[in-house]
């Protein structure tokens, strides 16, 4: 952007302008094409172009943008229109301080210095100039950075031009201290803490993230119809054709938002306007789960680490195999063998909180689990009557050496089994050194997660 001259602005806002004219002149020009010459006809027309040329000039469009349209337009990310098209409420320029955690999809990830408009849709054609392309950046980017090679561009009278700068700038960036709703916005009444008891809620007040459902909607279209999708999807009858796979969007529905079409529909906001006022649904459904990532002990089982708890460490077990396989033994393959234990440790140690937070107390009794293990994933028995002899042994804590001992086996037998040929390189040196690495995991999560081991 730094490399952006005053001359380079002045180019694209002329340019700008004199397409704006053209368009507007085509339809005149035609008739005065057809016009008898000399005829009182001709005259007119004539005049209707000069008064054109006149109305769309430099001067005269940057002094009704500036003092007219600027006034007339709201520019943000959330629009109140969005949620009902009779809406007055106030409009947002969301810019968010903090990123979404991983598989939330949000705003967050949408907005860059992307905005939208609002407001009288005769004055959109401002939202247009602030859109024009230089060297790669748009004039409105140009304006909120208040970049230097925009003096003087907008008027040859540099004291004008400063004047109708100021006015673009303050159009861009106006945000609402005190933003207010309207009778038809929707209403949630959010609980806070003791909400019933205190009447404490806040009272949330949803609007339409138009440019978050722009990039959705253009991202979704441009998969379905791009060439080859439209291709694959063909080809899929053809014998003679060779098969691909494609992209279907039957679970999606849409509606209509402003009427439909892009001038009824820009009345809710100008990127409403691109979209021809859909707007896409996804099918929102609550997730589906296989038996398989359900974790359970079988009562015969004799030991918690089992293949069934290998299968639900799988990636991170990968992970090891993979730092394993690697021919050298410097200081960061040894880190990311300490990375994968931990990572197998932290799997253990979750399906184990599982385990004493889910299952009733007492159900070990009808196990066929270590009584180490009974005492580690069992610890709510210790509180039942007549079960004074599990709670000492518990309170002794000698089972965690037991269990420790038990992984540590456990794990040198999957290492075995997977490299049979490098099975003698795991021996009892090998074996103390998973011990000591397991002792340090859990002890750390004896600080972090009190209960788990205790």
């Amino acid at each position: 952007m730094e490399s952006i001259t005053r001359d380079d602005v002045i180019q694209a806002i002329d340019q700008y302008l004199s397409e704006q004219l053209q368009s507007k002149l085509e339809p005149e020009q035609k008739k005065l094409d057809k016009a008898e010459p000399g005829s009182d006809s001709e005259a007119n027309i004539l005049k209707s172009i000069e008064n054109t040329k006149h109305k769309y000039s430099k001067p005269m469009r940057m002094e009704v943008f500036a003092t007219k349209l600027a006034k007339q337009l709201t520019f943000g990310s959330h629009f109140s229109k969005g949620i009902h098209p009779d809406s007055k409420g106030d409009n947002i320029n969301f810019r968010p301080q903090n990123n979404l955690p991983n598989g939330i999809v949000g705003s967050q990830q949408a907005l860059g210095n992307e905005l939208d408009a609002s407001g009288n849709s005769a004055a959109l054609p401002l939202a247009d100039f602030f859109d024009i392309q230089i060297q790669g950046n748009k004039l409105r980017d140009l304006l909120i950075g208040k970049h230097p090679s925009l003096e003087g561009v907008f008027s040859d009278d540099i004291a004008a031009s400063k004047k109708y700068q100021e006015s673009f700038y303050n159009s861009l960036t106006s945000t609402q201290e005190s933003p207010k709703a309207s009778g038809v916005n929707k209403q949630l009444l959010w609980p806070m803490q003791n909400a019933i008891k205190e009447d404490s809620y806040h009272n949330l007040l949803p609007l339409h993230p138009t440019i978050l459902i722009y990039k959705a909607f253009t991202k979704i279209e441009n998969a379905r119809n791009s060439e080859d999708n439209k291709k694959n999807k063909t080809n899929r009858y053809k014998k003679s054709s060779e098969s691909a796979p494609y992209v279907t969007t039957s679970s999606i529905a849409k509606c209509i938002l402003g009427g439909g079409g892009f001038l009824k529909s820009r009345n809710v906001s100008a990127i409403t306007g691109l979209q021809g006022g859909v707007n896409l649904l996804l099918e929102s459904l609550p997730p589906t789960y296989s038996r398989q990532q359900d974790f359970s002990l079988s009562k015969r089982q004799e030991s918690f680490f089992s293949r069934s708890m290998a299968y639900h460490c799988y990636e991170a077990l990968q992970m090891l195999y993979a730092v394993i396989e690697a021919a050298n033994s410097n200081k960061d393959i040894r880190d990311q063998r300490k990375e994968a234990l931990d990572l197998i440790l932290g799997q253990i140690l979750q399906m184990a909180a599982y385990v004493q937070q889910s299952f009733p107390a007492g159900w070990s009794e009808n196990y066929q689990l270590k009584m180490a293990h009974k005492l580690w994933l069992d610890p709510l028995r210790a509180n039942q009557e007549g079960q004074t002899a599990f709670k000492q042994q518990r309170e002794r804590g000698e089972w965690v050496q037991t269990v420790m001992q038990d992984f540590a086996l456990w794990l040198n037998n999957l290492l075995q089994t997977r490299f049979k040929k490098q099975a003698t390189a795991f021996d009892d040196m090998e074996f103390i050194e998973w011990r000591r690495e397991i002792e340090a995991t859990i002890k750390a999560s004896q600080r972090n997660n009190a209960g788990i081991f205790s």
